[in-house]
């Protein structure tokens, strides 16, 4: 079976939008700081770029979720987007810094999850 048995399509697709929007307001918000010492923050870019990516493919835009065209697709979408996300912190307005270990840390998130998710792909038995 190639669809997502753990929700109908308009959920996932609803999970997607309220993410994809959560992570938008969250990378962009003016002035934010979190006061940690090291770059843990890496770890949390390339888990959430690949979450992101993980929710669009579920959406299944291209056909089945876990099918190689789905995933062939969707992860260059999550890397444009990653880029944009990235390079939009760069505006004065926002007040963040775009940096390229982060953009890199966003990048690997997406392969990562998009080498899963064609991993642990179930062939169907027609």
């Amino acid at each position: 079976m190639t669809s997502a048995p753990w929700a109908s399509l308009s959920l996932r697709r609803f999970v997607f939008g309220g993410f994809a929007a959560l992570l938008f307001v969250m990378t962009h918000w003016p002035r934010v700081a979190i006061p940690a010492e090291g770059r843990w923050d890496l770890l949390v870019h390339a888990g959430v770029f690949g979450l992101w990516a993980v929710l669009l493919m579920s959406t299944a835009p291209f056909g089945p979720w876990r099918s190689p065209r789905n995933i062939a697709r969707c992860a260059p979408i999550a890397v444009i987007y990653a880029c944009i996300d990235e390079g939009l912190q760069a505006v004065p307005l926002v007040r963040r810094v775009a940096a390229w270990d982060d953009l890199a840390a966003n990048i690997a998130g997406v392969l990562i999850a998009s080498l899963i998710v064609s991993r642990f792909r179930v062939e169907s038995k027609a």
